[in-house]
């Protein structure tokens, strides 16, 4: 059995959070999208991921291992990558492919899932393997005339970013149930270095602490959180669950209910609550995130230049990869930013804020910021952690800004 797991026709309306990854590299708990499908299948399971045409080359570098826009032979399962997969989903799912083949599971038309034999697979093939985007609608299941099954369960889809924050917490206590077995409350990696009076509060759920990751004195973190490998969380630094920071990151100030990609730079005073950072971002000094409003009204946010609820009052930021902060920058609830702009100046910004954007809140600006320098700074900020900038990295990154008058963020 052969597995694919695909961006579908509403991806776009995750943005800027996918400008620079496949939908299923996104976080909910303390792993991706993609990790909770993967993780379920036997290691030796062939893999494929069908995405946007201008992201190939770079998944071809990030998974050498793994088919990109490419079915091999055989029978396929396919997953949406905006579902948010549990073991129970997944185990349903490849029960009811054995006993209905050439079938595709349906929650109100969206694709959950679908199967294919090996003679739809040859067919399915010339819709796959182009050289155009071919997201996957429920067009291709009328084409293919896949028999369908109206979803008795209710699964969990990324519609907007808003959404990995409101599913957050249950999935990361998911996550660390998983993988802290027993009655275990807190795990702490290899090579680990933990300050004196740093504080471990279980009360309210587990802590995992990764290998090689520096907690400095009097900090306090409250479960539930995970903490990636090679992070350095600043001395006197608040962490109330659930929080995920990815690896390599370093944090400091007031974090909570937040997820945190890995390379995050947020070493100073300031909070963050309720807010999805990407790679590369970095906040300045004083940086902090509205994530209530007064009168304690549910968050709107403009998708697609749509007002969408978000059925929560609390939403902070939803900041794009490379993207930075001036010292004291503010940041009103439910802000969108795209990736690589500089946000600096006195006073709330703008609460949507396009990619490749400088804006001084003082007054309002807002400058283009031009594409060479922004692949410099970017590049320059990945070599500071060793990591570096290959050609089909700054050609995503290219894509992105010559179609930044077409996306909306």
């Amino acid at each position: 059995m052969n597995i694919c797991i695909f961006e579908d026709l509403f991806i776009s309306q995750l943005a800027p959070l996918n400008y620079l990854r496949h939908t299923s590299k996104l976080i909910c708990g303390a792993d991706t999208l993609l990790e909770k499908i993967v993780n379920f299948f036997p290691a030796k399971t062939r893999l494929t991921l069908h995405t946007r045409k201008y992201l190939t080359p770079y998944l071809a570098e990030k998974f050498p291992k793994t088919n990109i826009n490419e079915l091999s032979e055989g029978e396929y399962i396919f997953f949406n990558s905006r579902a948010v997969f549990n073991t129970d989903d997944l185990r349903s799912i490849t029960k009811l492919f054995k006993k209905n083949k050439d079938t595709a599971l349906l929650q109100d038309k969206v694709i959950i899932a679908f199967h294919l034999s090996d003679e739809k697979v040859r067919q399915y093939k010339e819709i796959i393997n182009t050289e155009d985007d071919n997201l996957v609608s429920y067009a291709d299941i009328e084409w293919l005339g896949l028999n369908k099954i109206e979803s008795e369960n209710s699964f969990r889809l990324i519609n907007y970013p808003s959404d990995l924050i409101l599913y957050l917490e249950d999935q990361l206590n998911y996550d660390l149930n998983r993988e802290m077995k027993g009655k275990k409350k807190l795990h702490i990696g290899k090579k680990c270095k933990i300050g004196k009076n740093v504080v471990f509060d279980t009360s309210q759920g587990k802590i995992y602490i990764n290998d090689n990751t520096i907690i400095e004195p009097f900090t306090y973190i409250k479960g539930p959180v995970y903490i990636g490998e090679n992070c350095t969380i600043r001395s006197g630094s608040q962490i109330y669950g659930p929080v995920r920071i990815g690896g390599s990151c370093k944090v400091s100030g007031e974090i909570t209910s937040s997820i945190l990609h890995w390379y995050v730079n947020k070493q100073h005073y300031g909070f963050l609550g309720h807010s999805y950072l990407c790679e590369w971002v970095n906040l300045g000094a004083g940086t902090t995130t509205s994530n209530l409003k007064n009168n304690y009204s549910k968050i709107v946010l403009n998708i697609d230049d749509r007002k969408v609820d978000t059925n929560s009052i609390f939403l902070g930021s939803i900041i794009g990869d490379h993207t930075k902060t001036g010292i004291q920058t503010m940041l009103n609830t439910g802000t969108i930013v795209g990736i690589s702009s500089n946000l600096y100046g006195a006073g709330y910004h703008n609460k949507k804020i396009r990619s490749f954007s400088w804006e001084d809140a003082t007054n309002n600006e807002v400058i283009a910021y031009e594409i060479d320098k922004a692949i410099s700074t970017a590049r320059i900020s990945m070599c500071r952690r060793n990591v570096n900038m290959t050609e089909a990295y700054e050609k995503m990154m290219r894509y992105v800004f010559e179609k930044k008058d077409e996306n909306l963020i």
